[in-house]
């Protein structure tokens, strides 16, 4: 960046901030929110665009906040100093340290702190046009209100905006938490990373729309952040998976709460490559449900020596709307399995007892009935005798897939593929309820359905093993009661 004194002439170079951020400098979107791992350049690029904005906008007062006060120094302030020393515009900024502020030289735009930790003086913020919420997970949804409402000017063409930077650790069930509420579920987005839209607000019978932008990164989209950084992230996949869900893959995560559907699953020891096996037979295990997705899961039971036996899931289907459905996943997996080379491999069948159901309206014709067909190309004769006519017992089977997990069958073991990432967030975040899975319900009002949110897989998962260990599973009902 090269300053010239009255006109500034900007030139943002190539190395000025990562490519997965540069298509959102200097967005004009009123909420904006960057998530995700530790170390991926979050706030870096929030200091960048705040300073170019400081620069351009004729009117630009941000506040930084921060639940502390006394925080603010060594976070935002000390990395917009470090940015701008970098890109060479440092010497256009006041940078005020007793009091702490900073100035803009060329037209008077500047910086104000503000913590969290005093909220009497919000309402005497004068005229602020932005406000960037540091670790934004420790913001308390009154609070982020009062600044809200408090972003006002008369300028012509003022920009206002928001914009929250945080990793998602958040304590407790972040299902409850105001950002992942308003931004995320409210707008359809319940799992997802990286989106956009509008917040519609009804004023007097006309909708006011309000842009917003969600932009998720990990440190493996940082060209600073140095390999060891990165692998001290990874390592805790086999100590702490809740430190790796969220600090290496910058996903929302909830703590563990001992109430946990399946206590029995470890990422450390059932998360690992788990490569197709050439040759092996492959069993499919379907789910009954469309919303959020329609569940499959694909696993090759392997005995590499006498007495054991390795349960290999490999992939999983989880297509979402408005391509989910049980024959639009039959048809991906046909595709798959040409692609890939797995037409080799005897494929049968198993999965939830109610797809044998009737449908409405024709008796002749079932959901498995569906399956089959679409499977036919692949599928091998005996396979249909391997559905279930009745589910097992959701609490009993739960029992059995624990006792599995944890090694109560000498020789046998599971292994998930760490592409299974659907399958895995079941088996580690599905809760225990009331003689069954917890319940947890999203109403999607943009497609007007309401569905349960977690459970699809890990029941693919109870359907697989209870198939594959049919007769230790007999014998496991018979000494522990159905």
């Amino acid at each position: 960046m090269v300053a010239e004194r009255k006109q500034i002439r900007l030139e943002i170079g190539p190395k000025a901030c990562n490519a997965k951020f540069r298509p959102y400098l200097r967005s004009r979107a009123r909420f904006r929110l960057f998530w995700g791992g530790r170390d991926s350049s979050k706030s870096d690029f929030v200091a960048l665009d705040l300073l170019l904005q400081c620069l351009t906008l004729p009117y630009f007062k941000c506040v930084l906040v921060r639940r502390y006060a006394n925080t603010i120094k060594g976070s935002q302030w000390d990395t917009l100093e470090r940015v701008a020393r970098r890109e060479g515009i440092h010497h256009l900024f006041t940078w005020g340290v007793n009091p702490l502020g900073i100035k803009c030289k060329v037209n008077r735009n500047s910086f104000v702190p503000f913590g969290m930790d005093d909220m009497g003086k919000a309402k005497s913020l004068s005229d602020p046009t932005h406000a960037w919420y540091e670790e934004a997970n420790q913001t308390e949804e009154a609070d982020a209100d009062v600044l809200s409402t408090s972003l006002r000017s008369s300028v012509p063409g003022v920009v206002f905006q928001e914009i929250y930077s945080f990793n998602p650790d958040h304590e407790g069930d972040y299902k409850t938490f105001w950002l992942w509420k308003k931004f995320f579920e409210k707008t359809g987005n319940p799992s997802g990373t990286s989106f956009s839209g509008t917040l519609a607000v009804d004023v007097d019978g006309k909708l006011v729309e309000l842009p917003y932008e969600v932009l998720h990164s990990t440190a493996r989209d940082n060209q600073w952040c140095p390999p060891e950084r990165i692998a001290t992230y990874k390592g805790y996949e086999h100590t702490d998976p809740y430190r790796f869900r969220v600090w290496y893959e910058g996903l929302w995560a909830t703590k563990q709460t001992g109430n946990e559907f399946y206590p029995g699953f470890s990422r450390a020891e059932h998360v690992k490559p788990t490569e197709y096996l050439p040759g092996q037979p492959i069993l499919q295990a379907w789910d009954a449900n469309s919303m959020p997705y329609c569940a499959m899961i694909c696993a090759q039971p392997y005995r590499p020596a006498p007495g054991q036996l390795q349960i290999r899931i490999f992939k999983e289907y989880a297509l979402r709307s408005p391509n989910s459905g049980l024959t639009p996943t039959a048809r991906q997996f046909l595709l798959d399995r040409k692609a890939n080379g797995w037409e080799s491999s005897a494929l049968a069948l198993t999965g939830d007892a109610s797809l044998r159901n009737r449908k409405p309206g024709d008796e002749h014709q079932t959901d498995f009935k569906d399956i089959e067909a679409a499977m036919l190309p692949a599928i091998h004769t005996a396979s249909m005798e391997l559905w279930p006519r009745k589910n097992p017992g959701v609490m009993r089977r739960r029992d059995f897939v624990n006792y599995v997990l944890r090694g109560g069958y000498p020789g046998v073991t599971v292994q998930f593929d760490p592409g299974c990432v659907e399958a895995i967030a079941d088996m580690e975040l599905t809760q225990l309820g009331i003689n069954e899975k917890h319940k947890e319900m999203y109403n999607d009002k943009t497609l007007g359905v309401r569905y349960q949110i977690r459970g699809h897989m890990s029941d693919d998962v109870d359907y697989l093993l209870t198939t594959l260990l049919a007769a230790e599973y007999a014998a496991f009902k018979a000494t522990h009661g159905e």
